[in-house]
């Protein structure tokens, strides 16, 4: 019976010592669960399957521009959105800006045996962008998703029960990470350096509940639900440089690093349950049961660093690369539920085409084109296999006559394998990215 859920992967379990109605319910319907969740394709407004281990699966904050050809943001040439990835490049800021995005994913999942799929709505980041000392010292304010987990499986089945036949229907939902509030500013050292610092409120937030009903009044309707809390002080900072005129004339060179500082956080866990009962639902709180109600999170180093380079102000192609410490997470709550913390290192590659920077009248010279590669050798490992994603990416930006932009991105990406019977993705990413920019702080001229 739990043939699938060994091989594939085991669900979550945010702490062991739920009461034992709660496990022997999760032993007994893992299996059939995710089978029939497979089988028939109920999986909905759910992320990927690899996001129900540990903190969930981490999300990159990178602009629309910078995702539509495969970079992660550390570097710019010939950009038009500073973004959140370096706060070097806040320094640069000329307008007050807004940026935010979205994004839809739609993913084919498959083992050896069964098939399915699912889709999810995100919500991305926000940023806000306040020029101190135009094109000299700016300010960011921020919030964005650092890990993040959704998932929910509803399998409906049959039993019986005195003769008759019973239906039931059981849902696993896990939702929730870690997300970031941020104000950090960039500052402009000179013609090519620039430096930024960016402090921040890190706050966890992951709820875990299974909920049962039943078609016979004989059984109650029941619902456990695991939450898990923390906030905590987080820092990184980055660095930026800009050449021209290197090689040739109106050449450009952008190099740039980033470090976030590793953090610990104290996380606290609530259990209770919820029973409908003849006047009504009922909530009772079990944590008391719990092994423990409080734990610590340590969370681990990160630093990227890249180079791109412009021949010209029309065409731009950069090289980024990531690396984050995952061997050194460690939380007291949280399983990580027979995957192995591993060393992430992600390598990006991708060319821009701004034919909109020559005066030309044609329809398709008035857009941006970007395309890229991109390489993720995954924070998981499970049965000794590394869950890795390769991404192919491309994009198009659309830019007015003021300083605002939208840019649409669209990625294909290959995660997982069906190795040792783990589950393998095939996804399709569509994102939009909007900057919305004003003058209020430019002086009104002379007449």
């Amino acid at each position: 019976m739990l043939d699938m859920l060994i091989n594939s992967y085991t669900l979550p379990r945010a702490a062991s010592n739920k009461s034992t109605l709660l496990t022997i319910l999760i032993l007994l319907l893992s299996s059939p669960l995710l089978v029939a969740q497979i089988q028939s394709s109920n999986l909905y407004s759910s992320g990927s399957i690899y996001s129900a281990y540990g903190i969930g699966y981490p999300v990159e904050m990178e602009t629309g521009s910078a995702k539509s050809h495969g970079i992660f943001g550390v570097t710019s040439v010939n950009q038009e959105v500073a973004g959140l990835t370096n706060p070097a490049f806040w320094s640069q800021t000329y307008y007050t800006q807004g940026a935010s995005g979205i994004g839809l994913h739609s993913i084919q999942i498959k083992n050896t045996t069964s098939s399915g799929e699912s889709a999810l709505f995100e919500k991305g980041y926000l940023q806000l962008l306040f020029p101190l000392k135009s094109s000299e010292l700016g300010v960011s304010v921020g919030l964005y998703p650092v890990t993040r987990s959704n998932l929910k499986i509803i399998n409906v089945e049959q039993f019986l029960s005195y003769g008759d036949t019973v239906g039931y229907n059981s849902e696993l939902q896990q939702m929730g990470g870690l997300n970031k509030f941020e104000i950090g500013f960039g500052w402009k050292l000179n013609d090519q350096i620039s430096i930024g610092y960016a402090p921040s409120v890190a706050f966890f937030s992951m709820e875990t509940s299974e909920a049962f009903s039943f078609s016979s009044s004989l059984y109650s309707q029941q619902k456990q639900k695991l939450t898990i809390s923390g906030a905590a002080f987080s820092q990184r900072l980055g660095v930026a440089g800009s050449f021209r005129n290197v090689f040739k004339t109106q050449d450009k060179i952008s190099v740039g690093a980033t470090i976030n500082i590793p953090f610990s956080m104290t996380l606290r866990q609530d259990f209770t349950t919820e029973k409908e009962t003849e006047s009504g639902s009922k909530t009772v709180d079990l944590s008391n049961i719990l092994t423990r109600k409080k734990g610590e999170m340590s969370l681990p180093l990160e630093y990227a660093a890249g180079i791109g380079y412009a021949p010209h102000t029309r065409f731009n192609v950069s090289i980024e690369g990531q690396y984050q410490q995952w061997s050194d997470y460690s939380n007291d709550l949280v399983d990580n539920d027979g995957a192995v913390m591993a060393d992430r290192m992600r390598i990006g590659l991708g060319v821009q085409f701004h034919p909109y920077k020559k005066a030309q009248s044609r329809f398709f010279s008035s857009f941006k084109y970007s395309a890229g590669l991109s390489y993720d050798s995954g924070h998981l490992t499970i049965q000794e296999k590394e869950i890795r994603t390769l991404w192919l990416h491309t994009g198009l930006g659309i830019l007015s006559r003021s300083p605002s932009s939208i840019d649409v991105s669209v990625r294909y990406g290959f995660r997982g394998t069906t190795e040792s019977n783990l589950i393998e993705e095939n996804i399709w990413a569509i994102g939009l990215s909007v900057n919305l920019a004003e003058i209020m702080f430019l002086r009104p001229k002379l007449q």
